[in-house]
């Protein structure tokens, strides 16, 4: 999974240990650095970077953040946010359950709209 710094920042500041050891996220800067200035009018610097770069490289988007969403939906961008993800884990079979992986960043500051979560949950059989 390609990351911007920022958004690298981002992870070390709630879970440096835990994010630092995942093989899977490299950090890539975008390139189109007026594209990122422009998207900071509308979005945090984080989600600014990563909407580019997945522009740049022609990526499907892992993004969360509401506004983030809209304008990949905007401009074309494929994306999925958590929610998705844990959907996708949980048919899979890789997860039996979604919800203990909702919880814990919830506990830990994570932001998801309640209403959200529990139609999430109903639809997933759990609540």
């Amino acid at each position: 999974m390609l990351i911007p710094q920022s958004v690298q920042k981002e992870l070390f500041k709630k879970e440096k240990e835990f994010f630092s050891s995942l093989d899977i996220l490299k950090v890539v800067e975008p390139k189109n650095y007026d594209l990122v200035k422009t998207l900071k009018l509308l979005v945090d610097e984080g989600e600014a970077e990563a909407i580019a770069l997945a522009m740049e490289l022609s990526l499907p988007l892992f993004i969360d953040d509401r506004k983030g969403r809209r304008i990949a939906e905007k401009i074309g961008l494929k994306f999925i946010g958590s929610l998705g993800l844990l959907k996708i884990a949980k048919e899979r079979g890789i997860i039996s359950k979604v919800k203990p992986f909702i919880k814990r960043p919830i506990d830990e500051g994570y932001y998801l709209d309640e209403k959200l979560i529990k139609q999430f949950l109903e639809s997933m059989c759990e609540d």
